[in-house]
């Protein structure tokens, strides 16, 4: 996966802290930072989370398929980094929150 995904408006990017767990399998971890200041605005580490695709929606809004290794847990986020506002889609629902609180909910999967 790539390093960094920059935002249309290049004020946010997704960079990502990769590390090899087996043989060919790789965690992918995904940071939501704010290039102004280099504020991480929203981050999955430490937990084995791993992004499988990550795309700008629009100039403030990313989406993000993300797995917990080994890859039975798994969730759809939406993340505007403008608000600082996310919707998180996973096995038991989904939750609607700022994006301290999606990723609380989130690494409580």
């Amino acid at each position: 996966m790539t390093d960094t995904i920059i935002s249309p408006n290049q004020a946010y990017t997704v960079e990502f802290s990769s590390y090899e767990v087996r043989m060919s399998h790789w965690i992918n971890q995904p940071y939501l930072i704010r290039v102004a200041d280099k504020q991480t605005l929203f981050s999955l580490a430490g937990d084995g989370w791993s992004a499988f695709t990550t795309k700008w929606v629009d100039e403030a809004t990313v989406e993000m398929e993300v797995a917990r290794y080994p890859g039975r847990v798994s969730c759809t986020l939406r993340l505007n980094a403008a608000a600082g506002t996310g919707t998180a889609a996973g096995p038991t629902g989904s939750f609607s929150g700022t994006l301290t609180d999606v990723q609380r909910w989130v690494l409580s999967l």
